[in-house]
């Protein structure tokens, strides 16, 4: 069974459209800080410098979503990431989000990022050691 990432992170008032739900914009938002803090931790990093780490230049290159259970009211949301399949210059991973008790999903699906060359900004190989703590996931 794989590892999973998890990070939690609150929903404020100001994120809920007029329903009174989280707008659906801001999964993605919460997806994207999910995301930069799983990628410090396999790193070893407290902060992203794309200088000095070469392997969180990347881009989103597809995201497939489904939306299940609104989030209704300003409270903690937990993001779930598993590593599905990694790639020379890409991974796909899965997530869920869910409400922190983990008793109702809210959205779930994948998201593919492709790192890129700082230079170039054509498609690069992760670097060894974090192609390896990848996969370890």
């Amino acid at each position: 069974m794989p590892k999973t990432y998890t990070y939690t992170a609150p929903v404020y008032f100001d994120e809920l459209d007029a329903l009174g739900v989280l707008h659906h914009t801001r999964y993605f938002l919460h997806l994207e800080r999910a995301q930069q803090a799983f990628f410090q931790d396999l790193l070893g990093v407290p902060d992203f410098n794309t200088e000095r780490d070469e392997d969180i230049y990347v881009v989103v290159h597809g995201l497939d979503a489904r939306f299940r259970e609104p989030f209704r009211k300003p409270s903690d949301l937990t993001v779930h990431y598993e590593i599905e399949r990694v790639r020379a210059s890409g991974v796909v991973m899965r997530f869920r989000i869910t409400s922190r008790d983990e008793k109702t999903l809210h959205c779930d699906g994948t998201r593919t990022l492709c790192k890129l060359s700082a230079e170039t900004h054509q498609p690069a190989p992760w670097t060894d050691p974090f192609r390896a703590a990848m996969e370890a996931y």
